[in-house]
Order: structure tokens, then sequence, then C-alpha cells
């Protein structure tokens, strides 16, 4: 059985650097393998959902490192529901998005998009794992990254709903960097 980063580090390399049929055959992550490749992703494993804020915490502090694109805190438990992840989630942004630093959450169960997100779903790979997400990142180098890609029309596959919840929810937090 491969352990949580092996499923992370398989999952980056066999489904989002891939090129995406959906995407007009561009990976879902275009920036994911560079980072991988220069040790620029760090994995930060927990096993009990209460210490996941201690393990975010010390995200929050790794992404600091200018050597860093980012980090992903993943915990095995849970018994944290996809609410309280969001609240938790969105109590951080408040906290760190004026420190240059975006948190976004990935939970198992959470399948709250109405329309199916097809570039995110594949048959041939799963993890051997069941753990949810925490994706740290600097706020500005994202924000950058995602003026690029949408120019270049990335974002016109995205399902609207998958879309507001992911970028313009990424933007909603824009009043807090001054």
């Amino acid at each position: 059985m491969k352990t949580i980063t092996e499923d992370i580090l398989s999952w980056s390399k066999d489904v989002i650097e891939k090129p995406n049929e959906y995407l007009g055959n561009v990976p879902v992550c275009p920036y994911a393998a560079k980072a991988r490749q220069d040790n620029a992703l760090k994995v930060l494993e927990v096993k009990e959902a209460n210490k996941l804020i201690d393990k975010i915490v010390e995200g929050t502090e790794l992404i600091k490192d200018p050597k860093t694109d980012i980090v992903i805190v993943a915990c095995t438990d849970i018994n944290i529901t996809i609410e309280e992840l969001s609240i938790l989630i969105d109590g951080y942004n408040v906290v760190f998005v004026p420190q240059d630093i975006y948190l976004m959450a990935s939970h198992p169960y959470d399948e709250e998009e109405e329309e199916p997100v097809e570039f995110l779903e594949t048959d041939s790979w799963e993890p051997d794992n069941e753990f949810l997400m925490v994706l740290i990142q600097n706020f500005d180098k994202l924000e950058r990254a995602s003026d690029i890609m949408h120019k270049k029309g990335y974002y016109d596959k995205w399902p609207q709903d998958y879309y507001d919840g992911t970028v313009n929810k990424r933007k909603s937090y824009r009043r807090y960097r001054l």
C-alpha cells in the first residue's frame, strides 16, 4: 500500500500533469509537473483530525520558503465534515491572505458541483488511501498564474459552478490583500 505522499505524487504525475482531453490536451494543472520535478511541492501527512490545524499552520510557514510552490496537508481522518473543513479554511484565508498565503480544501466526499467536472474524473487512477487535502500556495503568485491561464482560454471549458467555487472564490479574498 502506498503512503499518502506517494498517492499525491502519483495523482500529480498520472492525472493532473497529463494532457487532458476535456481541456484541449492541456494538463489539469499546467504548473504541477515543474513544482514536483523541482521539489517545490511539499506534503505534510496527518492521521488525526485534531492535529490538522497544527499541520496547516506548519504548512503556512513552509510556503514562505521561496523554493516552495505548494504545500499539501493531507489528513486520513476524514471525520471532519465538508462544512467544518470549509469554515476552517475560510477563516484561515481571512487571516493568511493578507500575508500572501491562500488555502484551498479538497474533501473526498465533496460533490457540490451541479455540473460534472469531467476533467477531474478518472476511471484509471484511484488512491490507495482516502484523505482530505488542504493546498497552500502564495496568493499573489497563484493569481498571476491564473491570469496567464485565463488569457490563454484555459478556463473556457470549466463548468461555471466549478469555476465559481475555485477561481471566483479565490478572487473573493482579494479584498484582504491590501
